[in-house]
């Protein structure tokens, strides 16, 4: 007969099962179920109690918290979603209707009715963020007004006005903003727009704006730059896939962190930044630019180019990309994603970099043979260079023609050795592939780092005798007797699971 059954739970907790008619001296009794069954568990039921009251000293803790944290907990939520709180109790009513924040996205804003009703009722004497994204079926101009009657009856912090314009078909339409619609924005402090259109803004008073953030804008005339005149105090300013914008001038005193992506049409831009830190521009210059000048900088800390299509030097376009290289002379970092073919141009027009510390090149396979053998000369005009990054993004066997991918060490047609780079003391070098061209640089580097301490290879994935070959290279050229040379394989987790990354360290 089975007088007791031992039980443990997932949990930990412990669960005696016996008879109905067995006893255990020193616990409560407990009525069987229609088996004849009971269970008994001091823990688990002490638990249990435990859970229930932490419930209801939840609610009562919350309960408890004033009114101003419950409301600062609501604006969080979109605004719908923070109205439904409205039946949780007498107190929770109209709790809602104090929260800074109008977040309204999609269907939600096509509503007309809850729109009109939180302006009616809300009663926060300002607005810390207003957040409308609008699909193609809302009635824009219902959502206007209420950003107008926002705008000139409280004190908004931040504006976020999204349109889905469907810029990647041939609905590319544009909703004009409302006249007038900044002139009583001292307070704001945050604008962002996208598939919005400047036309006409009139009156304009962004005195406090700290961040401007434009995508898919439509400019017409120069309300661009009547509008970035009225930032003076902007620190971070974002412009992307706006191919209406031609021209850019402004003076932006406190400008920190600027970045352009896809302004195609782009032809001549003119910024008066001298606290400009950071610089990210990426594929802006398609059709040609006339100028480019960031005037006044003098602490710029990063600059990131990104360039997808090869820049020859007879192109008209590679004037606007020497007025760039020439005002970020004086930049601590530089990161370029390019082409072998516009690096190899740049090399040739680049101003002396001796502020730079750290170098970052992502190459972009293309058909040039010897497009790599003027990366010394470029790495010459950095003589402070500490840090250097070479990755060949998609290196293959095409990179080169059959009889210039010859694998293996060439100790001919050497590049000179002239103990250039005294400071630098990282290399990395990912996607490493054994090409004559790139054995070659990498022979360049070891030879003139003389204070070197490490280069790394990463993702090489070659055979064994190709880390032969190149530890008996590193050993032979390195002039820094301190360096090391490393192997490493970052695994993709999604690829290969159960592979581990190594690495391995060879001085």
């Amino acid at each position: 007969m089975i007088t007791q059954v031992d039980l443990k739970t997932s949990n930990g907790n412990a669960m005696i099962i016996r008879p109905s008619n067995q006893s255990e001296p020193a616990q409560p009794s407990n009525q069987p179920d229609d088996d004849g069954w009971i269970t008994v568990s001091r823990r688990r039921s002490r638990n249990a109690e435990a859970s229930r009251e932490g419930r209801i000293a939840c609610e009562i803790t919350i309960n408890n918290l004033p009114n101003s944290i419950l409301v600062h907990i609501l604006s969080f939520l979109r605004t719908t979603e923070a109205a439904q709180t409205c039946v949780l109790s007498l107190r929770w009513r109209y709790l809602w209707t104090y929260i800074p924040t109008l977040i309204m996205e999609g269907y939600e804003c096509n509503k007309a009715k809850k729109m009109n009703t939180f302006l009616q009722l809300c009663r926060s004497p300002y607005l810390r963020q207003v957040t409308l994204t609008l699909a193609k079926t809302v009635d824009h101009e219902s959502c206007f007004r209420w950003v107008d009657f926002a705008m000139h009856h409280k004190d908004v912090e931040g504006l976020s006005l999204k349109v889905a314009t469907g810029r990647w078909s041939f609905e590319n339409l544009h909703y004009s903003l409302p006249e007038n619609i900044f002139s009583r924005s001292q307070f704001l402090r945050v604008l962002v727009l996208y598939g919005c259109e400047l036309r006409n803004i009139g009156t304009v008073d962004l005195r406090n704006v700290r961040k401007l953030s434009f995508s898919n804008i439509n400019v017409v005339g120069n309300s661009l730059n009547d509008l970035l005149a009225a930032c003076p105090r902007a620190e971070i300013l974002k412009l992307e896939y706006s191919d209406s914008v031609t021209d850019l001038s402004a003076t932006l005193a406190e400008l920190k962190k600027i970045k352009l992506v896809q302004c195609d049409q782009l032809k001549s831009a003119r910024l008066t930044v001298p606290n400009l830190q950071v610089v990210k521009i990426k594929d802006s210059f398609k059709s040609g630019i006339e100028c480019f000048r960031l005037c006044g900088m003098v602490n710029v800390m990063e600059a990131y180019i990104y360039i997808t299509e090869d820049i020859q030097s007879s192109d008209s376009k590679i004037q606007g990309y020497v007025d760039l290289l020439h005002n970020l002379g004086q930049a601590k970092q530089l990161t370029m994603h390019s082409s072998a073919e516009t690096m190899l141009n740049w090399s040739r027009v680049i101003a002396d970099c001796s502020s730079m510390k750290v170098l970052r090149f992502k190459l972009i396979s293309s058909g040039e043979q010897s497009s790599l053998l003027l990366m010394p000369a470029l790495l010459n005009k950095f003589p402070n260079l500490e840090e250097f990054k070479l990755h060949q993004c998609g290196s293959n066997r095409n990179w080169f023609s059959d009889d210039e991918a010859s694998s293996g060490p060439n100790y001919g047609d050497s590049f000179p050795v002239n103990y250039s780079l005294q400071c630098l003391k990282r290399i990395s070098i990912l996607d490493y592939n054994n090409e004559k061209h790139v054995f070659k640089l990498v022979k360049f580097l070891l030879q003139n780092a003389i204070v070197l301490e490490s280069i790394s290879f990463v993702n090489c994935f070659g055979d064994f005798l190709e880390y032969l070959e190149l530890i008996e290279v590193f050993k032979i050229c390195k002039a820094s007797p301190k360096a090391e040379i490393v192997f490493e394989d970052e695994f993709s987790e999604f690829w290969y699971p159960d592979a581990k990354d190594f690495r391995v360290a060879i001085s």
